[in-house]
């Protein structure tokens, strides 16, 4: 048998924590000398690892005991199914961490590497995207609310997906002088479709596009969006390729939820239709 010190480091706790346990009757040691010294055996540590993980799940001394006890009653099986529901918001929310870091993983590069301002071709692969509703004032406090209810509204999905966000830019003249009178919507990467009066899901198809890296100005004149977009138009123009009037500004490692949160780096992307 173990003393109480050699047992709460074995068990990975207090000698405090055993002693609140026994005077509450929540675990008792497996016997008490003449001496009144506590000694409790190896097997016990599994049935305090248990009791210790319902405490971490914030479950009150009192609430542990109705799950311990023998009889099965309406108390207990109310406990426990309040129980269930705390684990399951609490996986939910450890899997959007888990998402969140695998993304911060997958997408973590060496910006510094990458050759902005020069323009390429690459294939995307089909992706749906949560969109907010139409922005018309780009003014921050108008940014600001609508970030706010975009993410808000999200926050139940969020654990879905995650990996790019971003805006969707309405460029139908196909001009950096229009960026700053078009509509815009803010976006973000999804695996299931959204439909309701605050967010759509759109598709952004599978295929060739025309992009660009820019350093991103935070809003400020978007004059590094502008000269990238310029750049874009005018690689269309001299290659005789026609583009699609949807602009895609995706960020880099970030995942948006403020307007000064955005990435330093950003893509802009055509469809080549």
């Amino acid at each position: 048998m173990l003393k109480i010190s050699e047992f709460a480091t074995a068990a990975k706790t207090t000698r405090r924590t055993l002693i609140l346990y026994d005077k509450n009757d929540l675990f008792k040691p497996a016997l008490v000398n003449n001496e009144g010294y506590r000694f409790y055996d190896y097997e016990q540590i599994h049935e305090l690892s248990f009791i210790q993980t319902l405490k971490n799940l914030g479950l009150s001394i009192d609430e542990i005991k109705q799950i311990n006890a023998n009889d099965k009653t309406d108390i207990a099986s109310e406990v426990l199914l309040n129980l269930k529901s705390k684990v399951h918001k609490q996986i939910r929310d450890l899997v959007k961490v888990n998402t969140a870091l695998t993304e911060k993983n997958n997408y973590s590069c060496d910006l510094n590497n990458l050759p902005l301002y020069q323009p390429y071709e690459h294939i995307n692969d089909e992706a749906l995207f949560w969109k907010s509703t139409n922005l018309d004032d780009c003014t921050p406090q108008v940014i600001a609310k609508a970030f706010s209810e975009f993410y808000s509204h999200l926050e139940r999905f969020m654990g879905v997906s995650a990996n790019c966000s971003g805006f969707l830019i309405d460029l139908p003249n196909k001009s950096a002088e229009t960026l700053a009178n078009t509509s815009f919507a803010l976006i973000k990467e999804a695996t299931i479709p959204v439909n309701d009066n605050s967010i759509t899901t759109v598709k952004r198809p599978a295929g060739n596009y025309i992009a660009i890296d820019v350093n991103n100005d935070n809003g400020h004149n978007c004059e590094n969006i502008r000269k990238g977009v310029d750049i874009l138009i005018q690689m269309a123009t001299d290659s005789h390729l026609t583009i699609d009037d949807k602009l895609w500004q995706i960020n880099f490692n970030k995942d948006v939820r403020s307007p000064n949160a955005t990435s330093n780096i950003i893509r802009l992307e055509f469809e080549i239709k």
